[in-house]
C-alpha cells in the first residue's frame, strides 16, 4: 500500500523531512542520508522549502529525484511567504510536470520580528493556499497542526479551528509540529475530532541529537520539553543521542499502541537516530514495510 492508501486502511504510515542544504557541503550528508532511509522503505518523504523560497528549486529538484531515481513518493513543501498566486502556479505546474502528487501547503514563517506580511496578490493563510490548490490541480494536499499550541496562537482551540478550516477547504492529511511529551497530543486529538476533524493526524517528531537544540525547540516552536528528559541530556552530555534514541522510541512505541495514524520524523539531514529507531519498530513488529 502506498501513503495515501496506508491512511485510509487506518494503517500506521512511516514518512520522513528533509530540508534543501545551504552550503555545498551539506549535500553530501544529505546524499547519505537519503541513501540511509531509503532502506527503511518510508511511504513518504518530504522536503522543505527555505525561508521566503529560498530554496524552491532546489526543494523541486529534490522530491524529483526521489521520486525519478529512488522511487520513493515525495511530498513538496510549499509556503505563502513571498510568492503571489502566479509565482505559486509556476512552482506547482513544475512538480506537476514532474509527477509529484503530494504538496504540503503551509503559511511559513513570519519575514521579520515575527510579523507575517501577506504577498502582493498572494496568500495570509495556510487555508486559502491549500483552497487554491485544490481549486486548480490534483494534488494530494496536507497541511500542518500544532498540538501543543501555534507559537503566534491565542489557544489550542483557535488552532483546532485553523485545522477544520484547512480539513474543510481541502487538506487530506495533518502532520504535526514536533512534540516530546503524548498526552498533550492525545489531548489534542481528541478536542479535534470533538470539533469535526476528521482527517489523519500524523505525529511530529524529532530525535534529540544535540543538547543545544532544546532552547531552539523552544523559541522557534514552543513545544514542552519535560524535566525528566532535559536533566538525562544535562546529566550525561556524552550520551546525548543514545538518550534522544531511547526516548523517541518509547514516544513512537506508545502512539503506535494508541492508534497514531502515522509517524513523520524531522530528521535534519541525519539519519543515524531515525534509522535505529525505525529498525527497531520493525524488529519487533510494531511498524510494518
Amino acid at each position: 500500500m502506498n501513503f495515501t492508501e496506508k491512511l485510509g486502511a487506518g494503517a500506521p504510515t512511516l514518512s520522513f523531512e528533509l530540508f534543501p542544504p545551504k552550503r555545498p557541503d551539506g549535500w553530501a550528508t544529505l546524499y547519505a542520508t537519503l541513501s540511509e532511509i531509503s532502506r527503511l522503505k518510508p511511504d513518504l518523504v518530504s522536503v522543505t522549502y527555505g525561508a521566503g523560497g529560498s530554496t524552491r528549486e532546489k526543494t523541486i529538484d529534490i522530491v524529483t529525484r526521489l521520486k525519478d531515481e529512488l522511487e520513493i513518493d515525495a511530498m513538496a513543501h510549499i509556503t505563502c511567504v513571498n510568492h503571489s498566486r502566479d509565482e505559486i502556479d509556476v512552482i506547482l505546474n513544475r512538480l506537476r510536470d514532474s509527477r509529484i502528487r503530494y504538496i504540503l501547503a503551509l503559511r511559513g514563517d513570519p519575514q521579520e520580528k515575527g510579523i507575517f506580511r501577506k504577498a502582493e496578490n498572494g496568500f495570509g493563510y495556510a487555508y486559502e493556499l491549500i483552497r487554491y490548490i485544490n481549486f486548480r490541480y490534483k494534488f494530494i494536499t496536507g497541511c500542518a497542526t500544532y498540538p501543543e499550541k501555534h507559537i503566534e496562537s491565542e489557544s489550542i482551540e483557535k488552532d483546532i479551528e485553523y485545522l477544520k478550516l484547512k480539513q474543510d477547504t481541502g487538506a487530506k492529511f495533518a502532520i504535526t509540529q514536533l512534540f516530546f511529551i503524548n498526552d498533550n497530543f492525545y489531548r489534542f486529538r481528541e478536542l479535534a475530532v470533538r470539533a469535526g476533524v476528521s482527517i489523519p493526524i500524523i505525529a511530529g517528531l524529532m530525535p534529540v541529537i544535540d543538547i543545544s537544540q532544546i532552547e531552539r525547540f523552544r523559541n522557534l516552536c514552543g513545544c514542552i520539553i519535560p524535566d525528566d528528559l532535559i536533566n538525562r541530556l544535562t546529566k550525561y552530555p556524552d550520551r546525548v543521542v543514545d538518550i534522544g534514541i531511547e526516548y523517541s522510541l518509547n514516544q513512537c512505541l506508545d502512539l503506535l499502541k494508541n492508534g497514531v495514524c502515522g509517524l513523520h520524523f524531522f530528521t535534519l539531514n541525519r539519519s543515524y537516530s531515525v534509522v535505529k529507531i525505525v529498525s527497531d519498530l520493525r524488529n519487533n513488529g510494531y511498524l510494518l514495510s
